[in-house]
């Protein structure tokens, strides 16, 4: 794509967009060759011991991995304490309030409020993102929102909001959990029974044909514990005589293990029209008369005929949390939404081995799972030109939070209105369908990452119109937080019992404008928060030369501080947009 370089002399920030957008485009035609990772086995050099970051860079480097970026003195702290104190301390931190809790709360208080709660449940999905202090907690959650996926166009319950929240909770509380555990209040949720089938799901009656739903069954083998084929621990497939992958499983297995998932409900209000949430984070319970009897036979599993509905769920639950495939299956895609699109075979082997033992005999221990991911020498171990494929595209979720985190903004009422944040492309349990945003195992068509069979999942949901949304989005918020995040429609200060104008997010420009006198400088403080440290010499003189032709001399102050809060807000727009900061090494 041929770039256009002309620049104009207006300080306006929408023509600083269209400056961000060529700049963007340009830097990534030809099919965005600076993403993935090495498969082969046995190339991925040996563990290193990297115990803190030698500098601000390889410390933002981190945070945006492990968190949604991080602030002058996030970064400094972490080059003074080091990798696992940090993680140690995020780990120890305790869960704050539920959003389940938090919307009870608003009903309570403000009956007004509560009837918006469509927008309640996505501000409480966004503000823990943007604010909450356990900010590892919330990139795991997220990353589990992805994997166990539940949809809210999928669940249709009396009280949809506060299903959400409880199930966002219920990740929240398993994040550093056993996956065991996960996995048994995965199945028992009722927003994931509503969105897979197994809520009322009955047994088979040969009188009317019917048979179990088998939806659940077939997903929580395919996307949520072994996969479609059988692994080795360091992810790589098992081949046939002929060469070919192994199946998982089966049709039959599916079918008998969908009789497991039948008989488990609870009881719902229908149809009051303020019906009691507290069923929504409840587990289902067990009708023994719904639940199928016959013999259930599936992967190295055989439970009896006449088998009690919770002995069945449990020897599931046991016989797929035990499977060899689901140490490397899952550790993979956590390290996908951590750290890389395509880790070597090598660094799933080390992490797959953590999952299978912590080292003290425990299996699936997602403590130690994402501490492994984190401080494993592919994660640690700085971007060179040597490993083009390297890193990941980051995902519009994790950059709404790094811009929130990292430009300081406030909520006067805490209420963190960011529904307009879905803009992006993403929000939290916003995905199509159980397959997420994504798929794992994308690979863009006709990119050189295709020629090299490289993945690119959050390629998946880029697009030229994506592009340009995103950098209008950016640009509206820049220019005007406080409207960009109010409820902008027409009963938002009735609803909020406050003054529209003064009810979004506030900024402080206070550091940015201190260093307007130093552009070089302001650069830099932009690059460390929104790129990671990652900015091109060459985007850099591209923004250096933009804002050189915007003039910073007025004998008005107001206007010189008009001026200079454009020239701050360009140079933020065009870091956010540039190509280098969709990537992290």
């Amino acid at each position: 794509m041929e770039q256009n370089t002309k620049i104009s002399d207006d300080t306006s920030l929408p023509l600083a967009s269209v400056l961000a957008v060529s700049t963007l485009l340009s830097a990534c035609g030809g099919g965005g060759s600076s993403i993935g990772g090495n498969s082969t086995p046995g190339t991925t050099p040996p563990p290193v011991v990297v115990t803190k970051p030698a500098n601000e860079a390889e410390a933002a480097r981190f945070l945006a991995q492990a968190a949604f970026g991080g602030a002058p003195t996030a970064r400094q702290a972490l080059i003074s304490n080091g990798f696992e104190p940090w993680i140690n301390e995020q780990q120890a931190l305790p869960l704050g309030q539920s959003r389940f809790d938090e919307m009870n709360a608003i009903k309570l208080s403000d009956p007004g409020v509560f009837a918006l709660q469509s927008e309640l449940r996505d501000n409480m999905m966004w503000k823990r993102i943007a604010a909450a202090p356990d900010m590892l907690r919330q990139r795991m959650a997220l990353a589990l929102s992805e994997i166990f996926v539940v949809t809210i166009s999928g669940v249709d319950l009396p009280t949809q909001a506060h299903a959400l929240c409880g199930y966002m909770d219920m990740l929240e509380k398993n994040a550093f959990g056993n996956f065991r555990q996960l996995l048994e209040d995965v199945t028992l949720s009722v927003p994931m029974g509503r969105m897979l089938g197994t809520f009322r799901n009955m047994k088979e009656d040969s009188k009317t044909g019917r048979r179990p739903d088998e939806n659940y069954a077939r997903e929580v083998m395919q996307l949520f514990t072994i996969g479609l084929v059988e692994l080795n621990m360091d992810g790589s497939a098992k081949l046939d005589a002929n060469g070919k992958p192994i199946d998982s499983y089966n049709q039959d297995t599916v079918s008998n293990l969908a009789r497991v998932f039948t008989g488990w409900s609870i009881t719902l209000d229908w149809t009051s029209t303020d019906p009691d949430p507290e069923p929504m984070r409840q587990p289902m319970r067990l009708d023994e008369n719904a639940h199928s009897l016959l013999e259930k036979k599936f992967l190295s599993a055989t439970i009896p005929a006449n088998t009690d509905g919770r002995a069945s769920l449990k020897i599931a639950l046991d016989t797929l949390f035990n499977h060899a495939n689901v140490a490397p299956f899952i550790s993979r895609q956590l390290i996908q939404r951590f750290v890389s699109s395509n880790p070597s075979a090598a660094y799933v082997g080390r992490v797959a081995a953590i999952f299978a033992n912590n080292g003290l005999g425990v299996r699936g221990d997602l403590k130690a799972v994402v501490k492994a991911i984190l401080m494993d020498a592919e994660a640690r171990t700085a971007p060179d030109a040597a490993n083009l494929f390297a890193g990941k595209i980051v995902e519009p979720m994790v950059r709404v939070g790094s811009f929130f985190r990292g430009m300081k903004f406030t909520s006067p009422d805490g209420q963190w209105r960011l529904v307009r944040a879905r803009s992006f492309g993403q929000q939290p349990l916003g995905a199509p369908s159980v397959f997420n945003f994504f798929r794992p195992g994308y690979v863009p068509p006709n990119t050189a990452l295709a020629t090299q069979n490289k993945q690119s999942p959050e390629l998946q949901i880029v697009s030229e119109q994506s592009v340009l949304t995103q950098v209008n989005e950016w640009a509206t918020l820049l220019d005007n937080s406080a409207s960009y995040t109010r409820r902008n429609y027409q009963d938002a200060a009735k609803a909020y019992k406050s003054d529209p104008d003064s009810s979004g997010l506030q900024l402080d420009w206070a550091l940015e404008l201190s260093l307007v006198s130093k552009p070089d400088a302001l650069i830099e403080h932009f690059n460390l928060l929104f790129s990671a440290g990652q900015l091109s010499a060459n985007s850099k003189q591209i923004i250096l030369t933009s804002i050189s032709k915007m003039p910073l001399t007025d004998t008005d102050a107001a206007k010189l501080l008009t001026k200079q809060l454009n020239l701050v807000k360009t140079v933020a727009l065009m870091v956010l947009v540039a190509a280098d900061t969709q990537l992290l090494k």
